[in-house]
């Protein structure tokens, strides 16, 4: 029997060697894609200052636009990747089920995205908009979630990496598409909590971003889990 220190132990050992495959120098190239995007925009509000971002803007152009793409960066070859190197077999082999292994490296993106977000959100709130930065990073975590999820889903359905970045991209540039349409209906994958409709109800404006925030991390789940339960049939994956 394993005591609670060995087996926070042997978690922490599982969720740092899921860190260094899952993530695998990715982590350099979004720093530098971050500080370069950030290093620009910056550069043109010193120049332009009439032009700079408002809250609303702040928080969809440097928080959850990023957060979504990077969320599609770093999982479409979650699964494709490991079958590219030839290693999916192994883990098949395993004592330990696939679902937790796979499990275990969605938390860890998660975590990172979570991390990277609020590092984000803190720079863009000194930099060029204030806004509450926690609570920014908070609620752009929850569609960068979601796209964690589809992508993941994708990536098992075309067993591509670069199909499925395509495809969710493809997916998330058409919900940008149609903002004009959904940005102020309950379905809005980008809810902003920040920006109130004059004409409503506080009390029913909360409960709508309560309902959606959690509507969308209910489908996060579930595209995870239809994504994950595609490996049940290992011999697809190994043709």
């Amino acid at each position: 029997m394993l005591t609670w220190r060995q087996v926070a132990a042997t978690f922490w050992r599982l969720c740092w060697l899921s860190a260094r495959v899952a993530l695998h120098r990715k982590v350099v190239f979004m720093v530098l894609g971050i500080v370069a995007a950030y290093a620009i925009l910056y550069l043109f509000a010193v120049l332009r200052p009439g032009e700079g971002f408002g809250v609303e803007q702040a928080l969809f152009v440097l928080v959850e636009v990023p957060g979504a793409v990077l969320a599609i960066y770093l999982s479409m070859d979650l699964i494709a990747g490991e079958r590219d190197r030839n290693t999916l077999e192994t883990l098949f082999t395993t004592a330990t089920s696939h679902y937790t292994i796979w499990g275990v490296r969605l938390l860890v993106l998660v975590v990172t995205l979570a991390a990277v977000l609020l590092a984000m959100s803190t720079a863009a709130y000194f930099l060029f908009a204030e806004f509450p930065f926690v609570r920014g990073a908070a609620n752009a975590l929850v569609p960068a979630v979601f796209m964690v999820g589809l992508t993941l889903l994708v990536s098992t359905l075309t067993r591509s990496s670069n199909t499925a970045g395509m495809v969710s991209m493809a997916l998330l540039v058409g919900l940008f598409l149609a903002a004009g349409t959904l940005k102020h209906s309950p379905y809005y994958l980008f809810l902003n909590p920040f920006v109130a409709p004059l004409d409503g109800d506080l009390g029913t404006w909360r409960q709508t971003i309560v309902l959606n925030r959690l509507g969308v991390l209910a489908l996060a789940a579930i595209t995870a889990g239809l994504g994950l339960r595609q490996l049940d049939n290992r011999e697809r994956f190994l043709a």
